[in-house]
């Protein structure tokens, strides 16, 4: 019974998000506590109260574009549209085209990309701060943290798929290569 009901929460998850999730069935079937356990994952990183959404999932994308985890870019994407950021900002920054962004989510970005690769992330920080203080700094780490917590959790399971291009439904710029 247990497993039925994981069978569906896990099938609604992807209906959900946009992505196949094989590392979901795997846990059902070999640890299914900890896929349970695994669903709170997101209370951990709270709701979005201070940062705009486009800065909010900016950020979120950075860090998985720094754990070259295609799927887990694809997620970002998929919310961060939901969410109503605009396509076409979308795209420019799945092809790193920061240049004439707005400064905020450029920051965001950044911030997103540093941290989860061990990058000097000092300047984006100091600039959240001084926009949001730290309470919206802290909303943003969060964010950078629990984004970075799929893509290892799925490395270490060997269910990792290296970064390709997500798509941006909708986006209309022409940003190839």
């Amino acid at each position: 019974m247990l497993k039925a009901i994981l069978t569906r929460m896990i099938a609604a998850g992807e209906r959900d998000l946009g992505v196949p999730a094989p590392f979901a069935y795997f846990l059902r079937d070999v640890a299914p506590n900890r896929l349970m356990r695994f669903s709170f994952i997101k209370w951990v990183e709270g709701t979005r109260r201070v940062t705009p959404a486009d800065v909010y999932h900016a950020s979120g994308l950075g860090s998985a574009m720094a754990e070259d985890c295609g799927p887990c870019m694809q997620i970002h994407v998929n919310l961060a549209l939901r969410d109503g950021m605009a396509p076409d900002l979308l795209l420019a920054l799945t092809r790193r085209r920061l240049d004439g962004l707005p400064g905020d989510i450029v920051q965001a970005f950044l911030f997103g990309y540093q941290v989860s690769s061990g990058e000097d992330a000092s300047d984006a920080r100091e600039a959240i701060r001084a926009r949001w203080g730290d309470k919206g700094l802290t909303e943003l780490a969060f964010a950078v943290a629990v984004a970075r917590f799929y893509p290892g959790l799925k490395r270490g399971l060997g269910f990792a798929e290296h970064c390709e291009r997500p798509s941006v439904p909708g986006a209309t710029a022409d940003l190839a290569a």
